[in-house]
């Protein structure tokens, strides 16, 4: 079983290490489990404050074979400067303040943070969601998950199988280097996520029907994708998620994403959600099939590979897609 270098470039989960987060309000390293993606894509600052702007070649030029007294060709490239902007997700926990009540001291803080942590759950599954799904509309000023950059089958790199429906899935490959895809902050900004403790507060009800008192933290978190090599995301999409016809098929992975890459996958994370990932895994554990196999995190332990490349968890990957066409 091959072992993978647990050592990365600046990721979401990397920044909250380093910033020496350890409360029970940080809950990271648990949703990591549930969220891969935090532990894999590096982010970097923008090249400017709210955006990024990167070159990106559309031709690349070449030279030519020449004879003694010959002339030297003249290599041209051409290409685009390719505008990104970096948005804010933003969101408050919000704990009302009975949930604390004849509790003092650290005793109090343990349950509010507690609390945090259940909404900070929920805050990353939408947020990685979100990084997935979001379509705010046209690109430089408005933000473009994923999903929306791969959005049919005539999309460069999108590979369908013949799923129909409305009970369909994705798995994504990626390639993240700053050659290829990576996330990026707002330039002299805070990477990852801000936490602010904004102390008592008197709100409205979640029903609306009067005002209660709440302790609220702030979250905060700049990001926006950068796509520098469209080789280096590929989405296998119009999976079936039930039934025995259109299932994953490690032939047309191997042949239409592992292939396709920069690097053919030497540098490639695959991610699927949980339907996708029992069924790789099965195969990979009962050795039925030479392209799966086994590879071993440091420090996380054994995740499914395809042709060599691992599968993650990325849970906000749905299985109610629509197929793509």
């Amino acid at each position: 079983m091959g072992v993978l270098d647990a050592t990365k470039m600046l990721t979401l989960t990397e920044i909250t290490k380093r910033a020496g987060y350890d409360g029970e309000a940080n809950v990271l390293g648990a949703i990591a489990q549930q969220l891969d993606i935090l532990d894999e894509i590096p982010w970097y600052p923008a090249t400017h404050k709210d955006y990024n702007r990167q070159f990106q070649a559309k031709r690349l030029g070449s030279g030519g074979f020449t004879k003694v007294n010959g002339p030297i060709v003249s290599a041209s490239s051409e290409g685009d400067y390719i505008p990104e902007p970096v948005k804010m997700y933003a969101t408050e926990s919000k704990v009302d303040e009975k949930a604390l009540a004849g509790l003092t001291g650290e005793e109090a803080y343990r349950v509010r943070d507690s609390e945090d942590a259940m909404n900070l759950t929920g805050i990353m599954q939408d947020w990685a969601k979100q990084l997935m799904y979001a379509d705010q509309g046209s690109a430089p000023d408005a933000f473009k998950g994923f999903a929306s950059r791969r959005a049919s089958l005539s999309a460069p790199f999108t590979t369908g199988a013949s799923g129909t429906g409305s009970d369909l899935t994705s798995v994504w490959t990626f390639e993240f280097t700053p050659a290829g895809v990576y996330l990026v902050y707002q330039k002299g900004g805070q990477p990852g996520i801000k936490n602010e403790d904004r102390g008592r507060w008197r709100i409205r009800t979640p029903a609306d029907d009067g005002d209660l008192w709440a302790w609220i933290r702030y979250y905060e978190i700049w990001a926006g994708i950068v796509c520098r090599n469209e080789r280096a995301m590929n989405r296998y999409c119009n999976i079936e998620t039930a039934g025995s016809s259109n299932l994953f098929d490690p032939s047309v992975y191997l042949a239409k994403v592992k292939n396709q890459l920069p690097s053919r996958g030497k540098n490639a994370v695959s991610f699927a959600n949980r339907t996708i990932l029992g069924q790789i895994e099965a195969n990979a554990y009962n050795k039925t099939n030479a392209a799966y196999n086994l590879r071993e995190i440091v420090g996380f332990g054994p995740v499914a590979a395809v042709g060599g490349i691992p599968f993650r968890c990325w849970e906000s990957i749905l299985d109610t897609e629509t197929a793509l066409t």
